[in-house]
């Protein structure tokens, strides 16, 4: 069916009120009044404005809102024959529902979901959906949705009557019948209610209980002709028809036909006639055998049936004349307005164009000018790039510098004080004359070995110093861990003797690694002057090496006073661990080395573990990761060692 022309008029009106400067809830709202207003006569342009309007309250807060638009997009969908895309759109919305607990929601849907299977023919379905949603809105006491409800499911079991005229489905079509009008009644907005009526007439009907089919019909009849409800009166009418006739009382039966004939010529609702057009003939039919034969016909009823005949031929032809008369004229208007619009489209066009042409030409100047000013912009941005890099860098090599010279001074201060502390030591003992002859003789022959030994440290602090200098990187190589062992153990061999520890190295020969030799040696040296400072007279001090699979355990382990558990895990922070405590013969260190110790092994990859106990010894684990697979064994010259390949 075509839109008339006031229609048309008012659709051309609203989405012109459309912008794209309107909040996103405004155009929504006029998309949805579109397909709202015209879903039943323009259904196809109705699905494409809901959709619209459900695009645009999908950007907003109203759910709600957008749900609406959807419900019209599946309304749409079924009047266009497309049921399984309506019935996954209310699915759509049910989800939504449902993750917005929305009660009354999920049960309006529910029921939508039920109506599109029940007019699909899919009836079992629908019930499901129906019962479903009566919970929900029993639930809530919704009066309106109950209404609805129990007249869709009185509808249902009318329908299943017909089909197996049990009367459980009778009772159950008046059950619910009767439940909706009780609704209905509690609903002053409500004008559904003689529809109700008339579906009830009818079961009654149907069950041969014309009294009480009767009396429902009558009061629809009443409801309808006060509230002007055209199919209402034609569906009460033609009961109350029917029922006469049931009766024998083809007086009442023909009366109230042609008081409906009446009230269609009257009100001109001509519509009536297209839906009971064909049922009036042969219930007219009917009468009249009816009363010829119980004699009761006569030829003025007879002229009055003929002349209603003609009335009727007369209304289908004015019927049809006004419908053509009311086509050619919406066809003269819509061409009209179509040669309008086209008219003001070229005017709009036409002025569109120059202003473009202006806007463009202003446009170009300014793009103009900007290009040059961008150059520039540019050269003067890209100098200052250059100078802010160029401070940058030197910046980072000044504070790399001061930390390197941090550093640096922190090692030498912390690795020469042990060794010139033992000659101190020995050179105060013979100055005080403590020493006898033979120990003097000893002593001094030792200088010469703790010099040598002070003058190698010397040396291996200015080489490292040197590499530092050239690079902060890490230097890779394959070396013997088990001779960087020894000579640290000769390095702090002076202080061992001094307390007569027992060094007990379980390394095996030619036990190679790929690390930094200088960083691991230093690394070791530390922690055994650590263990060495901690031990008490004549203990030992084992160091050694278990395989873990894809790493190597290396530990140095004393037997000494033991750490602390609060001191254990504050050791390697910057700012505990310079804290030092003194040793079993009260030496003082400057508490760096073990901080260094921690920083060296994490530059290598490695990591390193602390256990201690109070009075029991201490323990530091060096995990060394090894290379891939190298399980080759390599004899020395003496053929009876084992060389390991680590990383």
């Amino acid at each position: 069916m075509p839109l008339l022309h006031g229609q048309s008029i008012n659709v051309d009106s609203l989405l012109k009120r459309v912008h794209p400067t309107n909040p996103d809830s405004i155009n929504g709202q006029i998309y949805y009044d579109l397909a709202r207003n015209n879903y039943a006569n323009d259904t196809k342009n109705a699905l494409q404005w809901a959709k619209l309007g459900t695009k645009y309250f999908s950007k907003t807060e109203h759910t709600h809102l957008m749900t609406r638009c959807m419900n019209l997009e599946a309304v749409c969908l079924f009047i266009l024959d497309r049921h399984e895309e309506s019935i996954g759109r209310h699915y759509e919305i049910l989800k939504i529902r449902e993750e917005k607990k929305d009660t009354l929601g999920i049960a309006e849907t529910l029921l939508n979901i039920g109506n599109v299977y029940y007019r699909g023919q899919d009836k079992e379905q629908a019930i499901k959906f129906y019962h479903k949603s009566r919970d929900y809105a029993l639930k809530y006491n919704n009066i309106k949705l109950l209404s609805s409800l129990n007249n869709n499911l009185g509808n249902y079991y009318k329908d299943k009557y017909l089909e197996t005229g049990k009367d459980k489905d009778k009772n159950a079509a008046i059950k619910h019948l009767k439940e909706a009008i009780l609704y209905k009644e509690k609903l002053s907005t409500d004008r559904t209610l003689e529809k109700t009526y008339c579906i009830l007439a009818g079961v009654y009907f149907e069950a041969k209980d014309y009294t009480k089919a009767l009396h429902f019909a009558e009061k629809a009849n009443e409801l309808a002709l006060h509230y002007k409800n055209d199919e209402a009166v034609g569906s009460s009418k033609m009961y109350i028809s029917k029922i006469a006739f049931a009766q024998k009382d083809a007086k009442l039966a023909e009366k109230t036909l042609d008081d409906l004939y009446s009230y269609i010529a009257n009100n001109k609702a001509f519509h009536i006639l297209n839906m009971y057009d064909e049922e009036m003939v042969i219930l007219r039919d009917k009468i009249r055998n009816l009363r010829s034969n119980t004699q009761e016909i006569d030829s003025v009823q007879e002229t009055n049936y003929n002349s209603l005949l003609l009335s009727r031929q007369k209304i289908r032809e004015e019927l049809n004349i006004k419908y053509e008369t009311e086509k050619k004229e919406l066809e003269n208007v819509n061409l009209s307005l179509k040669n309008k619009i086209a008219q003001d489209k070229a005017e709009k066009n036409k002025l569109i164009s120059i202003i473009s042409s202006v806007f463009a030409l202003a446009l170009l100047l300014l793009i103009l000018n900007l290009i040059k000013k961008n150059k520039a912009i540019s050269k003067s941005e890209q100098s200052i790039k250059q100078q802010a890099a160029q401070l940058y860098e030197q910046n980072n090599m000044l504070k790399q510098s001061e930390a390197f010279k941090a550093k640096l001074f922190s090692i030498i201060s912390h690795d020469l004080k042990s060794p010139i502390n033992s000659l101190s030591l020995i050179v105060q003992m013979s100055t005080e004359q403590q020493l006898s002859l033979e120990n003097y003789a000893y002593l001094m022959s030792n200088v010469k070995q703790e010099l040598d030994i002070t003058s190698n440290l010397l040396n291996d602090l200015l080489f490292w110093s040197k590499a530092q200098m050239k690079s902060n990187s890490v230097k890779w190589e394959d070396f013997d861990l088990n001779l960087i062992t020894e000579k640290c153990i000769i390095t702090l061999s002076s202080s061992i003797r001094v307390k007569q520890l027992h060094v007990r190295n379980n390394l095996p020969k030619e036990f190679i690694i790929t690390g930094d030799e200088m960083r691991c040696e230093f690394v070791i040296r530390n922690i055994l002057h650590n263990a060495i400072k901690y031990s008490e007279f004549y203990q030992e001090i084992e160091i050694g090496a278990h395989d873990k699979h894809i790493v190597w355990d290396f530990y140095i382990k004393d037997n000494g006073v033991g750490i602390s558990d609060d001191h254990l895990q504050k050791m390697f922070l910057h700012d505990e661990s310079r804290k030092s405590t003194k040793g079993t013969l009260n030496e003082q260190g400057a508490g760096i080395g073990l901080l260094l110790c921690y920083d060296f092994v994490e530059s290598l990859g490695w990591s390193l573990e602390v256990e201690s106990e109070i009075g029991q010894g201490t323990t530091f684990h060096i995990y060394i990761k090894k290379s891939k697979v190298q399980n080759s064994v390599n004899e020395n010259k003496t053929g009876n060692k084992t060389a390991y390949r680590l990383n």
